[in-house]
Order: C-alpha cells, then structure tokens, then sequence
C-alpha cells in the first residue's frame, strides 16, 4: 500500500479488519504484519542492539529476559538463548509467531555459521518442545500474562517499535508491571516509533482523543497511542525508573501541516512534537530499589 493517501489507508483497514479471515492470511499477503519473518536476522539484530544498549562494557554469561512484542517468529528468543539467556519470556497480544520448524532450524544453521552457540533441534517435532528447548515461555495475553510473572524475575525487558501500539488505557498498567518484574540491577532498553503507521507522518493526530481512542478505530490495524516522547518517559519515571540514556529522532519540519493537527496536541510544545522516534534505556530507580 505504499503510496497511497494516508486516508485512502485508513479506509481500507477499516474495511479489510472486519473480514473473517484470520492474521495468518494477511501475513501471507504482506497485510497487518507484526514484524519481519521473511528476515530473520532483522529481527536478531534489533535483539543484539538492544543487548549492547543494556550492556555496553560486559555482557553477563546468564540472564533472564523478556521481550514485549515479538511478532511473527520467536527467532529473539532463540539468539537470547544462545546468548546465555537461562529464561526467555517473549509476550504478545496474540499468537503471532510462525511455527514452521524448518524456519527455526535454518536461522540455527544461521547462528553456526556465525559461531554463536547454537541450540540443537535435531530432535524438535513441535513448536511446544522447540521453546522448552530454547527455554522460551511464549505467551499471547498481553498484560495479563506479565501479570503472571514472578516479581524481581528479570534481568533484561526490550521492545522495538512496540511501546506506541500499546492501548493508550492500559499503558500505565503495562509500565507498572514492568516496575513489578524487573530485578533490582535489571535493565530496560525500548525503542519507539512515533510515526503515524499510515505512511510515517503525523496523520494520527489529526483526530480527536474520543474518536482515535474508540474500539471501532483502534481495533482496524492501524493504532497507535499517540503518548508523545515526554509521556512515555514521565510513566516510566513515575512508576519507578529512572533514565541512563535517551536518545531521540527529529523531523526537521513537520510532515503533516500543524493547521490540521487536533486541538488537544496544540498545548503540546511544537519541538515534543516533532520528535518522530527514541531510544531510552532505564534501569529501577536507586531510591525505589532502597525502600524496598
């Protein structure tokens, strides 16, 4: 759908999420994806971006980790296993990820060339036993399933490109769980993606809060929270984290006309705004951890 208008898109999500088909099928047609399959080492290269963020002098030999939002392969969870990872929580919102095993043999045999240590399949004949192997706990309820982590349990949290799809209602319950498990030395990294998810501009905010935070919209494939690079830090904050590095994205002029931007985004400082994606890295605040 590149090059079609913003509007044009919207339309037609709208019209194609109601059909029933399942997301499988849009996969297939390059629709509604959740991520890269087709390029494995995509999604393995944000994994070790992320593992350098929390890590930049020595990486520990054994952690425990969970990402948010893996997509549509669990191939994160098996690099993190080859990586020393002892326990890989990896939680979606659905059942996403691909089970063909012959996917997951081929990014191993991948991993080898590469000399990394790679986890033996040879015995693997389901997609259950390929996570009991590679120590990975898939899980497809979103927060309710990180609710059912232990407390204290996590050396490592990351999401790419995730935090803005998360419901703008549930964000602050989602961060505050996030506070909940991660361990006292534990590190979080995230990178955000402020772009519209229409053609990456700011046609998002073009709409009113009641109409873009409404079921009807945001369950039509193209959702994002529209939370702005200070309010997500703030949730973070708040729940009891504080920043190591922050690094942001700018446009240099706006890409969609400020005259069309909602009311409600006019309070919000023209440079906040124009800030299309960042990288934070957090760890559980020293004051916070002591009280404990």
């Amino acid at each position: 759908m590149n090059g079609t208008p913003w509007w044009l898109k919207i339309a037609a999500k709208i019209f194609l999420s109601r059909l029933p088909v399942g997301y499988k099928f849009w996969n297939r047609l390059r629709l509604f994806r959740h991520g890269n399959m087709d390029n494995s080492w995509l999604a393995a290269n944000k994994f070790i971006l992320h593992l350098d963020r929390a890590y930049p002098d020595n990486r520990p030999d054994h952690f425990t980790c969970l990402e948010l939002g893996p997509g549509d392969s669990l191939v994160t969870g098996i690099l993190a296993n080859a990586l020393g990872a002892s326990e890989v929580y990896l939680v979606d919102v659905g059942s996403y990820a691909t089970e063909e095993l012959s996917y997951y043999r081929s990014f191993c045999q991948e991993l080898k060339k590469r000399d990394f240590k790679v986890p033996d399949l040879s015995g693997v004949n389901s997609f259950l036993e390929l996570q009991k192997q590679c120590r990975i706990k898939y899980k497809v309820n979103g927060l309710d399933d990180l609710r059912r982590i232990p407390s204290n349990s996590i050396d490592l949290i990351w999401s790419h490109s995730m935090l803005e799809h998360v419901r703008k209602r549930e964000f602050p319950a989602l961060v505050s769980e996030l506070r909940r498990i991660i361990s006292d030395k534990g590190i979080v990294t995230h990178n955000a993606d402020l772009k519209d998810h229409l053609g990456g501009a700011l046609n998002n905010l073009r709409f009113s809060e009641s109409i873009w935070e409404s079921d009807f919209m945001a369950k039509s494939g193209f959702y994002t929270n529209r939370l702005q690079h200070r309010d997500i830090l703030e949730y973070f904050i708040n729940a009891g984290f504080e920043v190591i590095t922050d690094e942001v994205g700018r446009w240099p002029m706006l890409p969609t006309p400020w005259v069309h931007i909602d009311k409600q985004f006019k309070a919000v400082p023209e440079e906040e705004i124009s800030i299309r994606s960042f990288h934070i890295t957090l760890r559980p605040s020293v004051q916070q951890t002591d009280s404990q």
